[in-house]
């Protein structure tokens, strides 16, 4: 069965962390729930994602994405932050 953790692509020795998974499954829920970018979320993944401490006891959101796949997620992205800043409240999402 499909499955968010399809959504992370790390080095063969490495295992996603427990928030990269919570990433992931954020963008498989949206890509079975999101119609309107339901087709450009189809071939995308990560490769990492961290949550960093901000200025003001705020948290960011950093997900790292393979450079090939750039233009793909540029073209989504601000659809993209707009919906993992739902997922994830109170946090600043940046896509690299």
């Amino acid at each position: 069965m499909y499955t968010g953790a399809q959504k992370v692509h790390k080095d063969k020795d490495a295992e996603p962390t427990e928030f990269e998974e919570n990433v992931a499954q954020a963008l498989f829920d949206l890509e079975n729930t999101n119609t309107e970018i339901k087709s450009d979320l189809k071939d995308l993944y990560i490769n990492s994602a961290l949550q960093i401490d901000i200025s003001g006891g705020r948290k960011a959101v950093v997900i790292h994405v393979p450079y090939r796949l750039r233009k793909a997620f540029r073209k989504i992205h601000p659809r993209l932050v707009r919906e993992l800043e739902k997922k994830f409240s109170g946090k600043v999402n940046i896509l690299i």
